[in-house]
């Protein structure tokens, strides 16, 4: 009697095993559904977080980058205050330091090139001073080739450096005799020999000091001719250096248009029909078409276009022709 017993009790015990892992099961999962939730809410924090992280860092990367680009002075906005604020904040010092430090820097060099241009413009002064009659000439010539330059379209970049190498053109007239460069007739043929080697003369004081070397072209080229046929090289049409071609025409003009002991200045019509005649000969046909518009616009302007007897502006007459290499108009000698 007590076999049907002992089978119903086991029966029993087999039913509730199912239901015992079952309830186990649902336990479990619970559990694994509130870490994954629990993950999923961790990750999308650190998603925002990350978000709010990198969009300061991102702005600080972007400013860096004007920084390098020599953008100055830029601020970022502060958000709050952590880590990442304070980051910011040094960064807006730095950027306004670093402004600050620009503007002094460019206003040093602007004094720096205002006491160079003062420096070659006495330079060339001293060789103008030697006589009344060219006093201002080189000044005159690097307005004119600045001038010239603005017309051809040159970038600014271009301009400065023509204004400082017309000045210049002339400063190897320092290694010229005096009997020669003070003469108030013609030169000879021996003369001007002597006198066409200051182009050379000008080339070797200028080429050796770094921040004269970009006015060299004006200074060892300015007589060099479109033809060819010109001095020290012999240089040919595109040959010659665009700053060299412009001081040329502008030097041409200038002596066309000053007063010297052996001839009258030029009125401006008879000037600019010598220049016109010299154009693919003497000077590039372009820069004489430049040079016509600028000095057109300086009359616009009020700007007197022909040099005083005293040498303290724009006039025009003939120069002596050189008779050796080539004829050429040859300004003050």
């Amino acid at each position: 009697m007590r076999l049907p017993w002992t089978i119903a009790g086991l029966m029993v015990a087999a039913a509730a095993i199912p239901a015992g892992i079952l309830a186990l099961h649902g336990a479990t999962w619970l559990a694994l559904l509130g870490m994954g939730g629990a993950l999923l809410v961790t990750l999308l924090g650190g998603v925002l977080l990350t978000r709010r992280l990198m969009l300061p860092l991102r702005e600080c990367v972007g400013e860096a980058l004007n920084i390098s680009r020599g953008i100055f002075g830029t601020q970022i906005e502060l958000k709050g205050r952590n880590e990442i604020s304070d980051l910011t904040h040094t960064f807006n010092y730095m950027s306004k330091q670093l402004h600050t430090y620009d503007l002094e820097n460019k206003a040093l060099v602007q004094s720096l090139e205002q006491g160079y241009l003062e420096t070659i413009a006495a330079l060339a002064n001293s060789i103008d001073s030697k006589d009344s009659y060219t006093r201002g000439h080189s000044q005159r010539v690097g307005e004119l080739s600045m001038a010239i330059g603005r017309e051809l379209g040159l970038p600014q970049s271009e301009l400065r450096p023509l204004l400082y190498g017309g000045i210049l053109h002339d400063i190897g007239k320092i290694g010229a005799p005096e009997r020669i460069l003070l003469k108030q007739s013609r030169l000879s043929d021996e003369e001007m020999v002597v006198m066409r080697r200051h182009p050379e003369i000008g080339g070797s004081i200028v080429g050796p000091v770094a921040f004269l070397a970009h006015v060299l072209p004006a200074v060892r080229n300015h007589h060099e001719r479109w033809d060819g046929n010109g001095y020290p090289d012999r240089l040919k049409g595109e040959q010659i250096p665009m700053m060299a071609r412009i001081v040329n025409a502008a030097d041409t003009w200038d002596a066309c248009t000053s007063t010297r002991p052996y001839q009258n200045a030029m009125p401006y019509e008879k000037a600019i029909a010598v220049l016109r005649s010299l154009s693919g000969t003497q000077c590039d046909p372009a820069v004489i078409v430049a040079l016509e518009r600028a000095l057109q616009k300086w009359i616009e302007m009020g700007k007197q276009v022909t040099a005083a007897v005293e040498g303290e502006s724009l006039a025009v007459a003939p120069m002596p022709a050189a008779t050796a290499g080539g004829a050429q108009l040859s300004p003050a000698h």
